[in-house]
């Protein structure tokens, strides 16, 4: 799921790398690398009538990653900051659409001068392409599903202690995304640290896992600390708390 910045030093010139730069359009106009092209978290959800942040129609998602040069053969690297969960939400989404080869680059963006990279305001835009989707349903969760299904999962909120405690969905455990960022300036805590955190909060890799949040995107986070920890029955509920609240279903 991560690659470091000397990796990414070593295949900057390759030209099967797409690099995508997920912060606000204003931070990357001011800076980025060169070879990157910038991406809005916006431009792979839709709303609903309650506000949730959805998963984008395929043919609107194909149509984006066509433009961006994603094809099969493409490896995708996202950079983003470690506390803003954007890249992680839209890495879930290529993901979501059977994009394998997909990654985070482990650091800050913030940080890219810092660890020998040349930025520039400049902009250039790769060969459009063809983007093959797959959509894996194994990791999205719909919500008339879960709420007849909820003692079938171990259901993590994302969020902080306050919004927990103002309401959650039924048998949920709170575990912010915050707890496995990393302050040393990667993205995310290493393997062995997440894994006790998890370990401790006694979620099992045995029963199914459902991430949410308010939107679905810091629990997009959550999604990829669990998999960086060695879980593998993950899914995303991305219509989260506005979703379930706007429905009226119950909370605890």
């Amino acid at each position: 799921m991560l690659v470091s910045t000397d990796w990414l030093k070593e295949h900057l010139s390759d030209s099967n790398l797409v690099i995508l730069d997920t912060r606000p359009k204003t931070m990357f106009l001011y800076g980025h690398l060169m070879q990157s092209q910038s991406i809005s978290v916006e431009q792979v959800i839709r709303f609903d009538q309650y506000g949730s942040n959805l998963v984008i129609e395929k043919e609107k998602i194909i149509e984006l990653f066509n433009n961006l040069g994603i094809d099969e053969n493409k490896t995708v690297v996202l950079i983003g900051d470690s506390m803003d969960p954007s890249s992680a939400r839209i890495a879930w989404t290529l993901m979501y659409f059977g994009h394998e080869k997909t990654f985070l680059l482990d650091a800050n963006a913030s940080d890219l001068q810092k660890h020998g990279f040349e930025l520039t305001r400049q902009t250039s835009s790769n060969e459009p392409t063809t983007f093959s989707h797959k959509i894996n349903s194994e990791i999205r969760i719909e919500s008339n599903f879960l709420k007849d299904n909820l003692n079938n999962f171990q259901i993590l909120d994302a969020q902080s202690s306050q919004e927990f405690m103002g309401g959650h969905l039924p048998n949920s455990k709170l575990i912010p995304f915050t707890e496995g960022i990393d302050n040393g300036g990667k993205l995310f805590r290493d393997k062995e640290s997440l894994e006790t955190l998890f370990s401790q909060n006694q979620i099992s890799k045995d029963k199914e896992i459902i991430c949410y949040c308010m939107h679905g995107h810091r629990a997009s986070s959550l999604f990829l600390q669990l998999k960086i920890a060695g879980f593998d029955k993950i899914k995303l509920y991305d219509g989260s708390f506005v979703e379930w609240n706007g429905k009226q279903l119950p909370l605890d």
